[in-house]
């Protein structure tokens, strides 16, 4: 079985039926058709409805047994009662993959349930694999195919997400297309009455699109197949998951929205250690593990070393090491006398590197490059990088603005070299560089400018020094893991 070659119909289709295609512009029928036409697919698009004869300028059959050509994959968006007759009709057709946007099926209860059953045992006495029903659909960047809900066109990258709620999905695409990360597949698995995110979790960690799996997850349908998925996937590819329902109210949420059942806690817990699976507590987390992994070489240990521009932050991000299970170490005599070279004579000598707020050309790359050479440091958390734009924005002159303004541009640009420096020193050591600033406190346009420049880098920038912390952590366990620590 190849299950990367079983699967092209769904994820590298040729030709889409898009059945339910609506000229209402509130209508998920033509909202997921725009998307599928202005994401620009690589293959062939026939809308499906009696009643129209074009939509967005494309031709519209009035049924999928009236499309000319053979069809890969069917995108169903039409009321419940009517689907096991659609999928009847693309079994005819010979249609092997389909996506049920439809919601209305074993979420609402047994009579729900039963009509679910029905359009399994249609599709699979006729070869056909089904998403969903009651998801928002799948993203697969390869041919361009967006076959979702929300309006969101994220590039083509190494990031994939299977999800058993499709806001969630959103909310990832959201974060990624905000830090310029792109995806390679987006799966909605919804109420999983046929495909299981089971079997999505084989695929990608089969898929040579997909280097970071991002899952999350309300219930398992097979715990114990996932768990020897996951196993041999996290050697090659790590999966970075969110487990709901850990709680009895989550639970009774995640049974009334996609119909699954969330199970003990205790035991998935158990399941990720043993398997290798890094668990995030919430969305933001999961995206900045995953983000990380992506361009980050994981740490061969804890010994963290931590430079910052301002001491409150280096105070808090020690606390915050220290209770992830990080080690703020001592820095040697030959790295505090290499430091003193250019450090001012009244800086702290000492782990966390505080710059004590001074911002001269060269000194906040010098002392990264100086404790990434350090023997005794694993990985650099760096804070507050971006931090020197806030400062000479109001002067009590023009004489002094106009110097001000000098002086901001100059330690503006040394930041922005400092941060394009970044991958060659990550390249050179092969250790983390993780970087938290206060973007609350930028200038809008600093801000956007700081985003161009990471997304040029592929590097992400934490909000908090606890976020870092905990990114570097996370490195560090899946490190220990690798390594059978």
């Amino acid at each position: 079985m190849n299950i990367v070659r079983d699967f092209s119909p769904l994820f590298t289709p040729k030709s889409i039926a898009f059945v339910g295609a609506s000229r209402n512009r509130e209508k998920w029928g033509f909202i997921i058709l725009n998307n599928i036409v202005c994401g620009q697919f690589k293959g062939s698009i026939y809308p499906v409805n009696p009643k129209e004869k074009e939509i967005l300028g494309l031709k519209v059959y009035p049924s999928v047994s009236q499309i000319p050509e053979p069809v890969d994959l069917a995108v169903v968006a039409v009321p419940p009662s009517v689907v096991p007759e659609v999928i009847a009709e693309c079994v005819a057709k010979g249609i092997k993959a389909g996506i049920i946007i439809t919601a209305g099926f074993a979420e609402l209860g047994s009579e729900g349930e039963k009509l679910q059953e029905k359009v399994v045992r249609l599709a699979r006495q006729g070869g056909m694999r089904l998403v969903g029903p009651n998801c928002f659909g799948v993203l697969s960047l390869a041919v361009n195919m967006h076959v979702i809900m929300p309006s969101l066109h994220p590039h083509q990258g190494s990031l994939a997400i299977i999800s058993q709620s499709g806001n969630v999905a959103a909310s990832i695409l959201g974060r990624g297309n905000r830090w310029g990360f792109g995806f390679s597949r987006c799966i909605s698995s919804g109420n999983e009455a046929d495909l299981h995110c089971e079997d999505f979790l084989e695929f990608l960690g089969e898929d040579p699109e997909t280097r970071v799996i991002m899952a999350y997850i309300e219930g398992f349908r097979d715990g114990r197949r996932f768990f020897n998925l996951a196993k041999r996937i996290t050697q090659r590819k790590p999966i970075v998951m969110i487990k709901a329902g850990a709680t009895q109210a989550g639970a009774k949420a995640a049974k009334s929205h996609t119909a699954a059942l969330s199970g003990s806690d205790s035991a998935c817990d158990a399941m990720c250690k043993q398997a290798g699976i890094i668990r995030a507590n919430n969305i933001d987390e999961m995206f900045n593990i995953s983000a990380a992994l992506l361009h980050q070489p994981l740490p061969k240990g804890r010994r963290v070393g931590i430079v910052t521009v301002a001491g409150g932050w280096g105070v808090l991000a020690s606390d915050a090491c220290v209770a992830a299970g990080l080690d703020v170490v001592h820095l040697a005599d030959e790295t505090i006398r290499e430091l003193d070279e250019f450090l001012p004579s009244w800086w702290n000598r000492g782990n966390p590197v505080d710059l004590v707020a001074g911002f001269w050309t060269g000194g906040l790359r010098k002392s990264i490059n100086i404790l990434l050479r350090s023997p005794q440091v694993d990985g650099v958390i760096v804070l507050g990088a971006g931090f020197s734009a806030m400062l000479g924005k109001t002067s009590p002159s023009e004489t002094e603005s106009h110097t001000s303004s000098e002086t901001t541009d100059s330690m503006v640009a040394d930041d922005i070299a400092t941060l394009r420096a970044l991958p060659e020193l990550i390249s050179r050591y092969g250790k983390p560089v993780i970087l938290a600033t206060d973007k609350i406190m930028m200038p809008a346009e600093w801000e956007d400018g700081l985003s161009q420049v990471l997304r040029d880098t592929g590097i992400m920038c934490y909000s908090l020094p606890d976020e870092a912390a905990e990114v570097f952590a996370r490195l560090a366990s899946y490190s220990e893991y690798l390594n059978g620590d």
